[in-house]
């Protein structure tokens, strides 16, 4: 990812922490992604409110490469008409997407590293700096 003053310093740490919280699979579609073979096996992190500088952690959602550009694509058609979302969202695309992250989280999450899922950003940065961990 080029350098884009709108993330934090840290996102490669957070985006990491997020896709490990999830065990490497994508919140919408359920694609394992921990061993990318090509460009469409990449897990990226997606902001759900759209906002780079909103890192919280329940505004944060791993999506593979293909979930991640169709819901950007929906979430830019629909935008100015909020109410008519019913293509991929046929609640509000906040709303879907929250409920989204929520049930990748209990399908995906804990499954290979459950120590993963009890930490804070902080134990887990602290822990992967111990294991030096290429970032």
């Amino acid at each position: 990812m080029a350098l884009d003053e709108r993330y934090h310093v840290e996102w490669k740490n957070i985006s990491r922490y997020i896709r490990e919280l999830f065990n490497y699979h994508c919140a919408r579609c359920g694609k394992v992604c921990n061993t990318p073979s090509d460009r469409k096996d990449l897990l990226q992190v997606h902001h759900i409110d759209e906002n780079p500088g909103n890192n919280h952690f329940e505004n944060l959602i791993p999506l593979c490469a293909v979930c991640h550009l169709r819901i950007e694509k929906e979430a830019r058609l629909h935008a100015p008409f909020e109410n008519i979302q019913n293509e991929l969202f046929p609640e509000t695309y906040m709303t879907t997407m929250k409920t989204m992250r929520e049930e990748g989280l209990r399908k995906f999450g804990g499954l290979h590293q459950p120590a993963v899922t009890e930490m804070s950003a902080e134990e887990f940065e602290r822990e992967a700096l111990e294991r030096d961990l290429d970032y």
